[in-house]
């Protein structure tokens, strides 16, 4: 047995422990350093150009994110199914789901970049981009959309390897693309002065250089293996329903960033953009660790569910919970003590500063329950029921932050705006606990759940 083969980890055997936390490091790491990507370049542009520069990404990122939620829909719905497939033992249909997924997603990359690249001025108008800060989204616009394959090719890449026992080669890959990106926003931002198309420059290399790493592993040091896919309208429509729940998260929060964009504009101007854009910096750390512990489970559960291993899916869901909550007190404590600290790094100018930390004092409270909801709307679309993760995704990310937008500032002013971020937190957590009472395992039903049981007790009795 070679070394490779030792490391990898069994998901329907090995102790619900040691595959939470073999998967969940790795896991936060990935997150962390592909969060990281973000962070550096706001980091950069913040100290070397200024709250334009900032304000360009925050108004640009939400188109980003609703083209991204497309390939995130595949990229998801294809690795739960693989999943489920192997955990069956049907390894030919598992790999026909991954090919499938690798070719949709080169398929949307290519007409993303193509929106991206040519509407890039229009998109600007439409977001209320004006002089500086339209010049700024324009450059960052037109280079990042020329990585946008690399960007989803790593990210379902990184879910297949993980599926196939290979979570700290992905974290390793993911890491080497973070200092890329550090050295190259160094390089191409602080000494040759590029601005914007150097933060994006360095942005896109990070993501190309990682997608070739993990491609060579694939290829030549995982169980899946490349072929032409047989493309079957009945599996490609249960897979893009299966991960049409990833769609909805992103879209809705593109459609919340988009309206939040709006009322700050129009009630702060564009330092409250760029104070914004610097709390959401922040905020993207701590949910980073929460979609890592989530994530940690996704692979065994949809494995453990296709073996019926119900009292793994069991375990491994509130494990992930539990670990969520802890972490959600510890990072709403830091957030609040060292707010300010934090933002002084991102930007220079001091208004700015406070402003960011006054709005992070919001989000650091959401933290004690974005990170429950976070695993069950992970957790529903790994149990293959991505109506109840699709619910909960869009109450947290648009209809609870609407409802709290629309009533909170009439009661609180301005401060309601920021209010509303808890609001959805409290009101998602709420959906998810009746969703958790109501269907455990998605869309099982109670007798085939029962059967499950009972089958497993007999076997138990025999041994």
């Amino acid at each position: 047995m070679s070394l490779s083969e030792k490391r990898n980890i069994d998901l329907g055997n090995d102790k619900i422990s040691k595959i939470f936390w073999s998967y969940a490091i790795p896991s936060i790491f990935a997150m962390l350093a592909q969060s990281t990507a973000g962070l550096v370049d706001s980091v950069f542009i913040g100290r070397y150009i200024g709250a334009d520069g900032l304000s360009a990404i925050t108004l640009i990122m939400p188109i980003i994110m609703l083209l991204g939620g497309i390939g995130t829909m595949i990229g998801i719905g294809g690795t739960t199914l693989a999943g489920i497939h192997k955990g069956k033992g049907n390894l030919e249909k598992s790999n026909n789901y991954f090919n499938i997924t690798m070719v949709l997603l080169s398929g949307v990359a290519i007409i993303a970049t193509i929106i991206l690249f040519t509407m890039s001025g229009k998109i600007s108008s439409l977001l209320g981009a004006k002089g500086k800060v339209a010049e700024c989204m324009i450059s960052y616009t037109e280079i990042i959309s020329l990585f946008f394959i690399a960007f989803l090719l790593t990210f379902a890449g990184s879910f297949f390897l993980k599926l196939d026992g290979k979570p700290v080669e992905v974290v390793m890959i993911i890491l080497s693309g973070t200092g890329i990106n550090i050295l190259l926003d160094y390089l191409f931002v602080g000494v040759l002065g590029w601005n914007m198309k150097g933060a994006a420059l360095a942005t896109g290399i990070s993501q190309l250089i990682p997608w070739m790493l993990m491609l060579y592993i694939i290829k030549f040091k995982s169980t899946w293996m490349f072929s032409i896919p047989n493309f079957k309208l009945k599996e490609i429509g249960e897979m893009l329903f299966n991960g049409s729940s990833e769609l909805l998260s992103m879209a809705a929060a593109s459609i919340a960033g988009f309206i939040y964009n709006i009322i700050i504009i129009e009630k702060i101007g564009m330092d409250g953009v760029a104070a914004y854009a610097v709390a959401l910096q922040i905020t993207t750390i701590s949910t980073s660790v929460f979609y890592g512990f989530a994530e940690a489970i996704q692979a065994a559960v949809s494995f453990n569910l296709g073996g019926n291993k119900l009292h793994r899916v069991k375990k491994l869901r509130n494990i992930s919970i539990y670990a969520n909550l802890i972490s959600g007190v510890m990072l709403c404590v830091v957030s609040l003590m060292f707010g300010e600290s934090i933002a002084s790094i991102f930007i220079k100018e001091q208004i700015t500063i406070d402003m960011a930390a006054y709005i992070l004092d919001f989000y650091a409270v959401a933290f004690l329950l974005s990170g429950v909801n976070i695993t069950l709307a992970t957790y529903y679309t790994a149990v293959n029921s991505p109506l109840l993760s699709g619910i909960l995704s869009m109450s947290r990310s648009l209809i609870g932050l609407m409802i709290g937008l629309v009533i909170l500032p009439f009661i609180f002013g301005k401060q309601g705006i920021w209010m509303a971020v808890i609001f959805a937190e409290i009101t998602t957590v709420v959906v998810g606990m009746i969703c958790m009472r109501r269907y455990p395992f998605g869309k099982l039903n109670k007798s085939h759940i029962l059967s499950i049981n009972h089958r497993q007790s007999r076997r138990r009795n025999c041994i």
